[in-house]
């Protein structure tokens, strides 16, 4: 059934099966259904006023009720077929965990490369140690070269704070006959050696010039003599490598990894926050909707538009209803956009302002400022909400005096993506602004003491991820992975933001901890919120969708450790167990 479009606002085709989409009749029909109804030793509701209850009633995917009595449930148990479910009857039952910010298409690319970074990570291709020297990651890039029959063989993490510097000369000398990519901790680089270049056809200054200049990148923020692609000539490198990176067989292996990681870690909903990355926007949006349309898929993503790829569509309303061709229950399409201001928090790339980096280096725009400006009041005007990836400062300023000059909305948002480094006064213009925050908190964990060392120095690098100051100005937040820049975890991320802990074991800018109801609304109902979608996820109540997962303790009650790693004993979606 199509829901047709109301004035400019969202446009989202949808089945007759989704209650959330298909409106009273899908609902009515529901009542026929079965019901199941739900015993847990507690359920966390996330909903203020009526935070805990026993039981939840279920049917067709929706929460009908939730009490405390199964008596209290009578009005929708009397005179249906109603299946009492105990096997979460010594559980406890909480939202489904919501990560605002993920790549899908990232993803399940990333998901099947080597991972030699500088923080550990667990994935379904196994275990990757923490490599945290030069030497460490050399030798163990070396002995990938001699490992792996990949040809050409891309590996994922090098961070030059940790790692040392690379460059083409030093991979020619790792690999010295065959293809080699190294692609930087921040995703927004890449490092190719000669092989590589001659690879991609790019094996002289002339023809990496002239495919920087076919492609509209920034001559200045890529290297030809370093094998660099750097911010805008990322997608050079990725137009090149399209063919190895979206093979069938690498792409069904990486969402099938994407999916496992989702729900063995709770994550029920996300949002795809830049559908087109990798390729263009319909060709991403059909991989990413065959994989979450599937019959048996058990989450949902949210797709959304690059506003520079839109930058030649004259008519948006007729791009939009073309585009609602994929989205099915579980795929979602609101009218919202994707901007990006400066570069990559990972690589410094981010535009700092005064006093800029210590080592004197200017950062990069990804989108220069009054293009930004040009493209806000554009897709402001027609009627989209706004989620802008911004990471310093000095970008946070541009960004923030753009939204100023916006004229007034009716129920249009705008979430600030990232904001890794912004001040105390950024923060109280965000509240004034009426903005919300979608957060990596891992800045903080990984690059806490790099950054202190180099770049910020320990005052300012303390400050990364300011959210007890988000907090305290009562500005609607979630946390995101952006993965693979943290892991999809949001009890994981929660924890780093209730402790602020580095890789080394340092705690800094205690005041910026979250306390914990924050940490857990920003991986549940707030993260609905900054995404658009809180009247249907985030919480469990009457109406919303029957996504929990069940814990062994409640999250509210532990000690703060536990978070970092809490055991998810099952997660549900719409109802059924994934």
């Amino acid at each position: 059934m199509l829901k047709a479009p109301v004035g400019r606002r969202t446009i989202i085709k949808a089945l007759a099966t989704g209650p959330w989409l298909a409106g009273k009749g899908a609902f009515a029909a529901s009542i026929g259904e079965p019901m199941t109804v739900f015993e847990a030793r507690r359920i966390v509701t996330m909903e203020r006023s009526f935070p805990h209850a026993r039981f939840m009633a279920v049917a067709d995917g929706t929460v009908l009720a939730v009490a405390n009595r199964m008596e209290d449930l009578a009005a929708w148990t009397s005179g249906r077929e109603v299946r009492h479910d105990r096997r979460f009857a010594d559980k406890i039952l909480f939202p489904g965990l919501i990560d605002p910010h993920i790549h899908p298409m990232q993803s399940a690319v990333m998901l099947g490369m080597p991972f030699l970074a500088p923080d550990e990570w667990h994935l379904p291709s196994g275990h990757w140690d923490s490599l945290l020297s030069q030497d460490a990651y050399r030798a163990r890039l070396a002995r990938l070269v001699a490992e792996s029959p990949a040809d050409p063989l891309i590996c994922w993490g090098h961070h030059e704070l940790f790692h040392g510097p690379l460059d083409r000369t030093i991979l020619d000398t790792i690999a010295p006959d065959r293809a080699l990519l190294v692609w930087q901790r921040s995703f927004h680089e890449i490092f190719a050696n000669t092989a590589a270049l001659a690879w991609m056809g790019l094996d002289t200054p002339e023809a990496f010039a002239a495919a920087m200049a076919a492609g509209g990148a920034d001559p200045a923020q890529s290297s030809f003599e370093l094998g660099m692609f750097s911010e805008t000539g990322l997608g050079v490198a990725l137009a090149k490598l399209r063919p190895v990176l979206l093979s069938q067989d690498k792409l069904a292996s990486g969402f099938a990894g994407l999916k496992q990681v989702m729900a063995e870690r709770g994550v029920t909903t996300t949002s795809d926050m830049a559908t087109g990355i990798f390729a263009p926007f319909a060709t991403e949006a059909g991989l990413i909707a065959r994989a979450f349309g599937a019959v048996d898929a058990r989450a949902r993503v949210m797709l959304m538009p690059i506003a520079a790829a839109l930058g030649s569509v004259e008519d948006l309303d007729a791009w939009m209803n073309d585009a609602a061709k994929f989205v099915s229950a579980n795929v979602r399409l609101d009218r919202r956009v994707k901007l990006f201001a400066d570069g990559a928090f990972f690589a410094q790339n981010m535009r700092m302002g005064t006093p800029g980096y210590s080592d004197g280096h200017i950062g990069k725009w990804l989108t220069e400022p009054g293009e930004l400006h040009h493209q806000l009041e554009r897709f402001w005007k027609a009627g989209f909400s706004l989620h802008i990836h911004v990471n310093g400062d000095e970008g946070a300023d541009v960004v923030l005096d753009g939204i100023a000059a916006l004229a007034a909305r009716g129920d249009q948002t705008i979430t600030l993506e990232h904001l890794g480094y912004c001040t105390e006064a950024q923060v109280r213009r965000i509240a004034r602004l009426g903005l919300m925050v979608s957060a990596q908190p891992n800045y903080i964990r990984v690059l806490g003491d790099a950054y202190a060392r180099h770049g910020f120095g320990p005052d300012r690098a303390a400050l990364m991820n300011r959210l007890g100051s988000l907090e305290r100005e009562n500005v609607p937040l979630g946390l995101h992975s952006d993965f693979n820049m943290a892991p999809i975890d949001p009890f994981y991320l929660a924890w780093i933001a209730q402790t602020r802990m580095g890789l080394d074991g340092k705690a800094r800018g205690l005041d910026e901890r979250l306390g914990r109801e924050k940490a857990l609304r920003a991986i549940t109902i707030e993260a609905a919120q900054v995404i658009g979608m809180d009247d249907m996820i985030g919480s469990l109540a009457a109406g919303k969708k029957a996504d929990f997962i069940a814990l062994d303790a409640d999250p509210f009650e532990v000690e703060v450790g536990m978070l970092k790693e809490m055991p998810i004993a099952a997660t549900v979606f719409e109802g059924m167990a994934i």
